[in-house]
């Protein structure tokens, strides 16, 4: 054996992520000048890099290289003791070639998401949402599942309760919620809440939602009926007020006219035949009534769709859906989720005409809600696309952008 190698540390920890640096002491024991291929060798190679792959040393002299672990931050990097291993090749003498070992503690790390798959819902009191609990650590996350509400407005229970979510898999729970009924309201509410996966001793995973609550008496609703009843009432007191004392007294006066003909008639006819007077008939109109009818706005069925498109970095791709033949839709909310931090672009179109366009590295949050004050209309049988063009991934690890759309909105029976 012409050659000598040690670390010079027994043991070393190693954090998922992050580099850590080890001195590899090498000799020649041999009394000719000899060069040497340092390459990692053993499960931990492909973490590992050597800073000089290449050393030449003279007979009895000795160098230090120095070695770099980093291993990935991902759930296939078991925790615990690994050994880390490097072999180094005489290059006169292949066959010759030693190993030198030593230890890496790979530590635990935490790395826990919650997706929710309906962030946005309308309803009057009740909704049921689902999310994923996802474990992108490398240990396993026993979870207890929370509802946080500071307003004290919502309330649920989760199905189940509780998961446990090993390291690269996820879980899907339910959260059947309940929300404080209002006797009277004359506009949309909004109930933002958040919903924690929460393990003693790690940091808690969060995701958000919200529930939109319907007037429960609408203000047009409202406005339209008084203005029916102010216009009976109009019509009511016309018809007490002016129109029948008028047609009263219009009948009076005719009779008492008449009455004055037939007088002065009879007084200069006395000898003569009497004459056959006709007396006209006076028709005095009928009492006629006003009916109204209020008509309630025609609402339509709250229905709600989700578009997700999976692209690749420097690639474009597009997903679409067409609606109904048979029904028209009004947009009225428009979610976009990015839960990774993509970077590139997104755009919602109707039929090839762009409604949307966002710049994703501009997100504050993993999901984005545009409210409509005024809907967007569809026609039957029309296209919604959502074209994403990926630029980077947000997280290290990946090799594409995922991002989603959530549209809602009232889906309505066509007018023929």
């Amino acid at each position: 054996m012409s050659v000598q190698v040690w670390f010079a540390q027994e043991e070393i920890v190693a954090v998922p992520g992050e580099s850590t640096s080890l001195a590899l002491s090498i000799e020649n024991v041999s009394d000719r000048t000899e060069s040497y291929t340092i390459i990692p060798a053993g499960l931990t190679a492909a973490w590992t890099t050597v800073t000089r792959p290449n050393v030449t040393l003279f007979g009895g002299s000795r160098d230090v290289v120095e070695v770099v672990i980093r291993p990935p931050a991902i759930h296939s990097t078991t925790a615990g003791p690994t050994a880390l291993a490097i072999r180094v090749i005489p290059q006169g003498a292949p066959d010759d070639a030693v190993v030198a070992e030593t230890i890496a503690d790979v530590t635990a790390f935490d790395d826990r998401r919650i997706t929710v798959l309906q962030p946005l819902q309308r309803g009057r009191g009740r909704a049921t949402y689902e999310f994923i609990v996802e474990n992108h650590g490398n240990n396993l996350a026993s979870c207890r599942l929370h509802l946080v509400d500071p307003s004290e407005r919502v309330d649920g229970a989760f199905d189940p309760p509780a998961v446990g979510v090993a390291p690269g898999s996820s879980s899907l729970v339910r959260l059947r919620m309940r929300a404080q009924r209002s006797f009277f309201r004359r506009a949309e509410r909004q109930l933002d809440f958040e919903i924690e996966a929460t393990e003693q001793g790690h940091e808690p995973a969060s995701g958000r939602a919200s529930l939109i609550q319907p007037p429960t008496i609408p203000a047009r609703t409202v406005g339209r009926f008084l203005a029916a009843v102010a216009a009976v009432a109009a019509v009511v007191l016309a018809w007490y007020g002016v129109v029948r004392p008028e047609l009263r007294d219009a009948a009076e006066r005719a009779v008492d006219d008449r009455l004055d003909e037939i007088g002065a008639e009879a007084d200069a006819a006395a000898d003569a035949e009497a004459p056959v007077v006709t007396t006209p008939q006076t028709t005095v109109p009928e009492d006629t009534g006003v009916d109204a009818a209020l008509l309630a706005a025609a609402q339509g069925d709250p229905v709600s769709y989700r578009i997700a498109v999976d692209v690749g970095i420097t690639q474009e791709r597009s997903e679409s859906l067409s609606l109904p033949p048979d029904s028209d839709f009004r947009l009225t909310d428009v979610v976009l989720q990015n839960p990774n931090g993509d970077l590139g672009t997104a755009q919602l179109l109707r039929n090839g005409d762009l409604l949307y366009e966002w710049d994703l590295g501009a997100m504050n949050a993993a999901n984005e809600f545009q409210p409509r004050v005024s809907p967007i209309p569809f026609d039957p049988s029309d296209n919604i696309v959502l074209a994403v063009t990926c630029e980077a991934a947000g997280q290290t690890t990946g090799t594409g952008c995922e991002i989603a759309v959530l549209i809602g909105g009232l889906m309505l029976p066509a007018e023929r």
